[in-house]
C-alpha cells in the first residue's frame, strides 16, 4: 500500500469478505502520508497482520518482504486499488488442488475505471488451462506479461523457492520477468472466469509517461532471457512476433519522443531496439503498421499451434 485511500478500504473489505476464511493478510504500508497507514491501523481482524516502511522502498521490495513473511504454500497477490470476487481465494485454490504442477495461475478479470463503473471486454481469450512453456512464451512473445498485472495472480511458494525472489532493480517489468523464469520450469495455469476488478486509472505505475524507457529497457532483457531457453524454432518464430507487434509500439513511443523534441529519450529508445532487431525492417514494419492498420480480432485464440 502507497497512498492508496481513495480505493483501499473496498479493497481490503474485499479480501476480508472471502468466502474462504482460512488465510493470512500480510500488508505492508510503503510511508503513506494520506492516511492509508492510519486506516489499516484501524482495522480489527486476526487474519490481518500490518507492517510498516519508515520510508518508500517501491513495489518490488515490498512483493519481496511479504513474500519472506508469508507462511503458507499458496501467495495470493493483491493490490490496494483492486476489489475481489467474493470466491476469488476459494477458486484459486481449488484451482491449485486440481493443478498440483504448475507454478502459478492468473484469472480473467473484470475492468472498473475510478467510479467503480465497468468497461466491456472486447475480445474472447480461449487460452487453454493449461499453459505449456512453448505456449507461454508464444503469448508472451505476442502480448508481453501473460497476466497483465498481480492482482489476478496466485503463486506456487515451491516456484519461488526455485527461481527466486522479483527484481527489485526492475522499476517496471519485474513481474514479467517473474512469469518468465517460473514458466521456464513450470506449466502456467489460466482461470478464464473473471475473479477480480482490476481498477483503470491514470495514477498506475505503469502509465507514468517517465517510466516508458525504463519499461522498454527491462522487457528487452526479459525477452533476451526468453529467447535464450525456447527451442531454436520457437526463437525464430518470438523474434517474428517481436517485431511485428511489440517492437512496432516501443517505435512509436520513440517516434512520439522524437516529435516532442526529447532527443536524449528518442536516442535511448533507438540503442534499446537497435540491441534487438535491424532498426531498417523495423522501420518499415512501422511504417505498414500506420499505413494498413490491422482490424483488431475479435477473438484472441492462443493454443498450441502456431500464432
Amino acid at each position: 500500500v502507497y497512498n492508496g485511500k481513495p480505493y483501499l478500504r473496498a479493497s481490503v473489505e474485499s479480501v476480508l469478505n472471502q468466502i474462504e476464511t482460512n488465510f493470512e493478510f500480510l500488508i505492508l504500508d510503503d510511508n503513506s502520508t494520506d492516511g492509508s497507514r492510519e486506516y489499516l491501523e484501524s482495522i480489527q481482524d486476526s487474519r490481518l497482520t500490518l507492517y510498516k516502511n519508515n520510508i518508500n522502498k517501491g513495489l518490488f521490495y515490498n512483493l519481496n518482504f511479504l513474500i519472506q513473511k508469508s507462511t503458507t504454500q499458496l501467495l495470493k497477490l493483491w493490490a490496494q486499488d483492486d476489489i475481489m470476487y467474493n470466491n476469488c481465494l476459494s477458486t484459486f485454490i481449488d484451482f491449485h488442488k486440481q493443478h498440483q504442477g504448475i507454478g502459478f495461475s492468473y484469472s480473467g478479470r473484470t475492468i472498473i475505471d475510478e467510479k467503480g463503473n465497468t468497461s466491456p471486454i472486447k475480445t474472447f481469450d480461449n487460452t487453454p488451462t493449461v499453459i505449456s512453456q512453448e505456449l507461454h512464451a508464444r503469448i508472451a512473445f505476442y502480448t508481453g506479461s501473460i497476466a497483465g498485472n498481480i492482482s489476478n495472480v496466485c503463486i506456487n511458494k515451491i516456484a519461488l523457492n526455485e527461481v527466486g525472489l522479483f527484481k527489485e532493480n526492475m522499476k517496471i517489468s519485474a513481474d514479467f520477468d517473474m512469469w518468465v523464469r517460473i514458466a521456464e520450469k513450470y506449466e502456467t495455469g489460466f482461470i478464464k472466469e473473471p475473479l477480480i476488478y482490476l481498477r483503470d486509472h491514470d495514477k498506475q505505475l505503469s502509465r507514468v509517461a517517465g517510466l516508458y524507457i525504463n519499461h522498454v529497457k527491462e522487457d528487452m532483457i526479459i525477452y533476451r532471457n526468453l529467447l535464450g531457453y525456447v527451442s531454436p524454432e520457437i526463437a525464430k518464430e518470438g523474434r517474428a512476433l517481436l517485431r511485428n507487434h511489440k517492437f512496432v509500439f516501443y517505435y512509436t513511443l520513440m517516434v512520439k519522443e522524437l516529435l516532442k523534441g526529447n532527443f536524449k529519450n528518442t536516442t535511448l529508445f533507438y540503442k534499446e531496439l537497435s540491441k534487438m532487431d535491424n532498426i531498417f525492417m523495423l522501420s518499415i514494419v512501422f511504417i505498414k503498421a500506420k499505413l494498413f492498420k490491422p482490424t483488431k480480432p475479435a477473438l484472441l485464440h492462443f493454443t498450441s499451434q502456431r500464432l
